[in-house]
């Protein structure tokens, strides 16, 4: 293999692991910076509340309606209502666990490319084993 273009990929894909630590270290950053957070989903729950004499019994009433937390547990989905007060917070919360996550699932794809360019430089960087030497035809004396 030819130096340059052996060299020259070295070089490329030091720039690349270079890129990637930077996005890695901007991932990081960012979960650092989150100091609590929510699992779950914050939405408006719509429902009917059963009583016949409700207003929202007839079709075309409307419908109770409250804010709720929606997570996972267990392989159960759950809820709870969150009141006035809190639903701010709550939002926020679940919102800073939502970038979490997705700062995490980046920086599981960027290990991926990092192992990845690792191998390529590795290859681009490692020589043929040295030729055999050889063997000499005088005949060494014996002391």
């Amino acid at each position: 293999m030819a130096l340059a273009p052996r060299l020259a990929r070295a070089s490329r894909q030091r720039q690349i692991l270079l890129g990637l630590i930077e996005d890695c270290r901007r991932l990081v950053q960012q979960m650092v910076a989150l100091r609590e957070l929510v699992k779950g989903s914050v939405y408006e729950l719509k429902t009917r509340c059963g009583k016949p004499s409700c207003h929202c019994a007839s079709h075309e009433g409307p419908l109770h309606s409250a804010t709720v937390l929606s997570w996972s547990q267990d392989g159960r989905t759950r809820l709870r209502s969150i009141g006035p007060e809190d639903r701010p917070r709550v939002r926020r919360l679940a919102g800073d666990y939502r970038r979490f996550r997705q700062a995490r699932a980046g920086l599981v794809k960027i290990h991926g490319q990092v192992l990845l360019a690792v191998d390529r430089l590795e290859k681009a960087l490692r020589l043929p084993p040295p030729p055999p030497k050889k063997k000499s035809t005088s005949k060494r004396r014996r002391s």
